[in-house]
Formats: C-alpha cells, sequence, structure tokens
C-alpha cells in the first residue's frame, strides 16, 4: 500500500477538516514528522502511512486546524515563514488577491507589465498567479506597491498567526513547526545570495524561536525544477534540514528524495467531499500528470517569453 503526505492552507471550518481527514484516515494511518524521519533515515518500513502538512500559518490553522488535529489527535507539521509572521503583515500572494478583487486583473497584469517593462498586451495571455510566480521577490513588491497606491484604504485584517502563537503551538507537541523561507519567494527565481539568505534566516529565526532544531522545510510554490532545484537542496543540507516537501503530486516510499518528497493538496473547497478526496488519493499520479501539465508548460512558456 502507499504512503501519502497531505498539504492544507487555508482551512474552511473544523467541521470541513474533521470530515477531510476522517475520509483520509479510512485509507491511511496518520503518522509523524519523527515517523517519516525513521522512514528515510533509520530504515522503518512505512506502509499505508499519512502525514499531515500545513503551509503559512494562516490564522485559520490556530482557529479551525489545531482544535480539529486535538481532538482528533492527528500528528501534524507547519510551515511558516518567520519574517512575515513577525512583521505583522500579509503574504505577497494574500495582498494580491485582495489587490485582484479591489482593482481587477488586467489592471494589475498592467502594473506588473509597468513593473517589467513589458507591453500589458504581451502578458495578456497569461494568468495573474502565473505572472507572480515568474517574479523576484522585489518585482513582486514593486508591483504590489503600484497596485497599492491605486486601490481604495480598507480596515487592517490579521490574515496569519503570531511569533508567539507559533510558540505556542510547537510546545503542545503534536505539531511540528517547519521553514518555509524567510518571506516566501518562489527560490528558483532570486540569485544565490537571496536563495540562501531565504533558507537560512527562516532556519535560523525558528531555531531562536524554538529552542530547537529545525529540521523540516516547505519549497514555496514548491514545484520541482520550477521553483527549486540542487542550488536550493545543498542550501537545506548545510543548515540541517532533513525532510523537505515540495507540492508534486506523488506517493513516497523509500526510493523518495527526502529533500523532495511529494504532497497531495486539498484547498478546502466545496467540491472537495469525502468521496471526492478519496477518489484524488486513489488517483494520485494521474492527477499531477494532469494539473502539473498545464501550469508548468504555461510557466514554462513565460520564462522564455520574459528571457528573449
Amino acid at each position: 500500500m502507499s504512503n501519502v503526505v497531505l498539504t492544507f492552507h487555508a482551512v474552511p471550518s473544523r467541521e470541513w477538516l474533521r470530515t477531510a481527514l476522517e475520509a483520509v484516515g479510512r485509507l491511511y494511518r496518520f503518522v509523524s514528522l519523527s515517523d517519516l524521519n525513521d522512514h528515510f533515515y533509520r530504515g522503518r518500513w512505512l506502509r499505508g502511512a499519512c502525514h499531515v502538512t500545513f503551509d503559512d500559518g494562516e490564522r485559520s490553522f490556530l482557529d479551525h486546524a489545531l482544535p480539529t488535529l486535538q481532538a482528533m489527535g492527528v500528528p501534524a507539521t507547519l510551515f511558516v515563514c518567520p519574517q512575515v509572521l513577525a512583521e505583522g503583515r500579509p503574504y505577497w500572494f494574500q495582498e494580491v488577491r485582495r489587490l485582484r478583487r479591489l482593482l481587477g486583473d488586467q489592471r494589475v497584469k498592467e502594473e506588473v507589465a509597468a513593473v517589467l517593462g513589458r507591453p500589458p498586451e504581451l502578458l495578456a495571455p497569461f494568468g495573474v498567479n502565473t505572472l507572480f510566480k515568474a517574479m523576484r521577490l522585489a518585482d513582486i513588491e514593486a508591483a504590489i506597491a503600484r497596485c497599492q497606491a491605486l486601490a481604495p484604504t480598507e480596515l487592517a485584517f490579521t490574515f496569519n498567526m503570531t511569533p508567539f502563537e507559533v510558540q505556542q503551538v510547537a510546545v503542545g507537541g503534536l505539531v511540528t513547526v517547519g521553514a518555509h523561507t524567510a518571506t516566501h519567494p518562489v527560490l528558483a527565481n532570486e540569485s544565490d545570495a537571496e536563495a540562501e539568505r531565504q533558507i537560512v534566516q527562516s532556519v535560523q529565526t525558528l531555531r531562536e524561536w524554538l529552542g530547537r532544531d529545525i529540521v523540516a522545510f516547505a519549497y514555496p510554490n514548491g514545484a520541482p525544477g520550477l521553483d527549486f532545484g540542487p542550488r536550493e537542496q545543498a542550501i537545506l543540507r548545510r543548515c540541517g534540514v532533513r525532510l523537505a516537501f515540495t507540492t508534486a503530486t506523488a506517493f513516497f516510499g523509500a526510493a523518495t528524495d527526502p529533500l523532495a518528497i511529494p504532497r497531495v493538496g486539498l484547498d478546502g473547497s466545496p467540491r472537495e467531499t469525502p468521496t471526492w478526496i478519496t477518489a484524488k488519493l486513489l488517483a494520485v499520479p494521474a492527477w499531477d500528470r494532469i494539473r502539473r501539465g498545464r501550469e508548468g508548460e504555461e510557466r514554462r512558456r513565460l520564462a522564455r517569453l520574459l528571457s528573449s
């Protein structure tokens, strides 16, 4: 039987997560990050195992996910970007979502085109998410600043957990905290120096916050070959990271690279009923070929265009 890692971001409700985990639990046995470490480094055999992960540290983890995990006794790993949480600001992609709602995609694309120095019509065929995933973090922040100057002011809203809340979660023992870079860039877009700073700073800061070694990492966005590669894995090894997680959709086993562990994503949408979740888990290999094929090709086309 296969092994799988799940990943969640925002969680819509406790009820939805419980229903989702119950559906998964009918197929798999939940295991901890320590169990995964033993599997990859101590030869422990896992069969029909599932590890649960959450990326970013959005407030819904504290409000909905943690109480559900505690009630069900399900261990998990939470990946956070400590600089974002320490500064109390939204992640860049959270702010992009807000600006798209206020300004519309066309205007956001126009501001991206201005930052990249490209004609708007050249970028028009590409989705907003694809455009931002192709940009360096400095350019993302410049595009956001241009959009913010055009957007109406809204009341401040707390999107994410605080450093103190992350510390409290880690103390409980059920949830392990891992690194997710300092501020969530697509690492492959960044220079060698910036990629190293993002990884090293995130690991060191969390080590200081929690008083323990940080052995797990999740790549932002996480597509192998598009978002990270051997450079990032070498940096992780130097930082003492033993387990790193991608967003490639696949099962894992003894032959899996422990610094490129695939995960199956669930997003909390209404379509994700127990029947739908079961079907997705049974069709994991085909699912990745369908989803990643479309997205990957669009991103590669944009990369070729921007490099020409």
